[in-house]
């Protein structure tokens, strides 16, 4: 039998989805910058244009999705894509014709981004064995929701839960809506999972683009240089805190023999303040919601520059794009709206009343656009408190073994400057240089370093003081974080400039602390890059402890490509409409059904998922009707599956070797016939 060649077929089709994906992550902008005329948009360049069409149609295109897909049909949305389409390219040729000068080192790092994005996140095939990388943990649950986003629409159902009626997601799904689309613009060549690839790396192009954007208008230096300092600060989006520090610390222990773990992260060794490159890798849907404030808060600056004579296109523009970052990172957007509010509050206190104007009306239209999205987050399973009020934790307290609570509050509050210094490293200490010569000039604040120093300040104190409890992440803390190491980007990006063009002097010894911070934290970048893409591959030789939802021996990758090769054949032969069934209490998380299935299940785990949607009441009952099938000590009784079968929606039933009814050879996975098999998964159909 020919060996599929998984990773190839990956590669061919991420390309495949990245090129589609202009039609909602570059066209769309297009058209609606120059219909709007947003930011001033047929007066720029057309350099310009190109790259404020990216994060503007991030930060528009998935609220305009949602709102079409759910009124009318996802059928719909790809009319008006379709059409705005064809408009924006009709734009761009009635253009002027001149040369399209993009420079030289900019198009480097763009290419050199989604080379290393396909390279992290597509599969890596060594002969029959397959792996993916450990963020495949977080993309095997995006992976499912872009598939059902795809196959069922909007409002989106929670793939992993489906008692026999409809069961609504609980989640900030509207960067999955525009992966979907492109799901099923490229379908059977581009999967969800491929598409979410792709989506990932134009979100991680948005943000490079924003990062330019905000230093030639927002920036105080915004006339100087621009090149440079858009080099640089896309450059330092692959630096991060001090954390390889902990890491070869961690490593070292665990050689000595003294811990028994080895964290496949330098990110994960604390409560998280993540690297750009760590995000736009893992989190998307967050980094949208970040492109999406900021770009809705870019057209509203714009407007009010531009002496705020146009203020109803960039007020429902920007409230537009508020929506999108609710709908995305929710967290991101509740830092967000506390900034606006201050930023409304300052506005009206020093008279700036036509920027006051301007944010009301977008809030307004934020609150409207939003507001059905935001009202299916409640539901049953949903119930306790969303935020909490906290000290920020620093995970090497626990070392100190304090018995009472108030000491571990305390000793968190005093090592936050460690803290945050270990966590932000070269960005701390630019943060700290920029604040102390803004003192030492003594003088009040400009208008951009007031919305700058406000943004970051919310951030800092909300993340600080507040924290997420829905899930056992603290979302609210890591993400919404992201808001104020923007604004430490761009003060970076102007230092750093400064120093090389020697318009800004500082003392050797300061010099060569940034210099040595900004080497550890690309040194950091490095090695996490390395451990994400290779930890399962070294947990199969040997080399790494085995991490407990991978897998207990050396079979990791052979059991993913026998998984892949099962579940492409269950697509190839069966209607997206096909309900599949795997053990709801595996002993290893089941990362293959999430990446590779594309089908919805009766109950992915014990719990049915219901934290994004679903009662847990009316699970546990469907979990006990399944575990008929899977019981923990293999042996099933006679007439199991056609029991299972009857009672339940399923059209599929996956058995795996890691189930202990693969064990029983008694088991109905020995006497029923499959419909497919290999060494390592059998499927089975309900319907013969």
């Amino acid at each position: 039998m020919t060996t599929p060649n998984f990773m190839l077929a990956d590669w061919v089709a991420i390309l495949a989805a990245f090129a589609l994906f202009s039609t909602v992550g570059l066209l769309p902008g297009y058209a609606l910058g120059w219909s709007l005329n947003l930011v001033r948009f047929r007066t720029r360049a057309w350099v310009f244009r190109l790259v404020l069409s990216v994060p503007m149609s991030i930060a528009l295109g998935p609220v305009i999705s949602y709102l079409i897909g759910r009124w009318l049909s996802m059928g719909a949305v790809l009319a008006v894509y379709g059409i705005g389409g064809l408009y924006a390219l009709f734009l761009m040729v009635r253009a002027p014709r001149a040369p399209l000068r993009l420079p030289r080192i900019a198009v480097i790092l763009v290419l050199i981004w989604i080379t290393l994005a396909m390279l992290m996140l597509a599969d890596l095939q060594i002969h029959r064995r397959v792996y993916f990388p450990i963020i495949a943990f977080d993309y095997a649950v995006r992976t499912a929701f872009t598939a059902a986003i795809d196959t069922w629409g909007i409002p989106a159902p929670n793939p992993f839960f489906f008692p026999g009626h409809f069961v609504g997601l609980r989640y900030h799904y509207f960067w999955l809506i525009q992966c979907a689309l492109i799901e099923r613009i490229g379908s059977p060549l581009v999967s969800a999972r491929t598409a979410l690839i792709a989506g990932t790396m134009w979100c991680g192009i948005g943000l490079m683009c924003l990062v330019a954007l905000y230093l030639r208008l927002f920036s105080p230096q915004a006339q100087t240089d621009i090149s440079r300092r858009a080099t640089i600060g896309i450059a330092l989006l692959a630096v991060t805190g001090l954390d390889i520090v902990p890491a070869l610390w961690m490593l070292w222990l665990n050689h000595r023999g003294v811990v028994a773990g080895v964290s496949p992260s330098v990110e994960w060794w604390n409560n998280q303040v993540d690297g750009w490159l760590y995000t736009m890798l893992w989190e998307p849907h967050y980094l949208c919601s970040v492109i999406a404030c900021l770009m809705g808060f870019l057209i509203l600056w714009d407007a009010a520059e531009d002496g705020g004579r146009r203020w109803i296109a960039p007020g429902i523009a920007a409230g537009l794009a508020f929506a999108t970052a609710a709908g995305s990172g929710i967290y991101v957007a509740m830092i967000f709206a506390i900034f606006l509010t201050l930023w409304f509050l300052i506005t009206t206190g020093r008279k700036w009343y036509r920027e006051t104007r301007l944010l009301a009306l977008a809030g307004i239209v934020a609150m409207v656009t939003s507001l059905p999205f935001l009202k299916n987050l409640r539901g049953p399973g949903s119930g306790g408190p969303l935020l909490q009020l906290t000290i920020r934790s620093f995970d090497p307290v626990e070392f100190l073994h304090l018995n009472r609570p108030w000491m571990v509050v305390l000793a968190n509050a005093m090592l936050l400057p460690a803290n945050y210094f270990l966590e932000l490293g070269f960005f701390f200490a630019v943060g700290l240089t920029v604040w102390k010569n803004f003192r030492a000039e003594r003088r009040s604040s400009t208008r951009q370093e007031l919305a700058a120093f406000t943004l970051a300040g919310a951030s800092i104190v909300v993340c600080t003081f507040v924290k997420s409890t829905v899930t056992y992440t603290n979302d609210l803390g890591w993400r919404g974080f992201l808001l104020a190491q923007f604004i430490l980007l761009m003060w970076a990006a102007d230092l750093v400039a400064d120093l090389l063009s020697g318009r800004r002097s500082l003392a050797r010894a300061d010099r060569t602390v940034l210099a040595a911070l900004l080497a550890v934290g690309c040194a950091g970048v490095g090695y996490d890059l390395a451990i994400l893409r290779f930890y399962p591959v070294l947990s199969d030789a040997g080399k790494v402890p085995r991490m407990f939802w991978l897998a207990s021996d050396e079979k990791l990758g052979e059991r993913t490509y026998a998984n892949r090769q099962a579940y492409d054949w269950l697509k190839a032969s069966s209607s997206v409409y096909t309900i599949v069934q795997q053990n709801p209490n595996p002993p290893f998380q089941d990362t293959f059904y999430g990446l590779y299935a594309d089908r919805r299940t009766v109950a992915e785990d014990a719990d049915c998922r219901t934290n994004v949607g679903g009662d847990p009441g009316e699970c546990a009952a469907v979990v006990n009707t399944l575990m008929k099938l899977f019981p923990t000590d293999g042996e099933s009784t006679p007439g199991s599956f056609q029991e299972v079968c009857r009672s339940l929606p399923l059209d599929v039933v996956a058995a795996k070797d890691t189930d202990a009814v693969w064990r029983e050879r008694s088991s109905w996975v020995w006497n029923v016939k499959p419909i497919f098999a290999n060494d390592f998964v059998r499927l089975f159909s309900c319907h013969e």
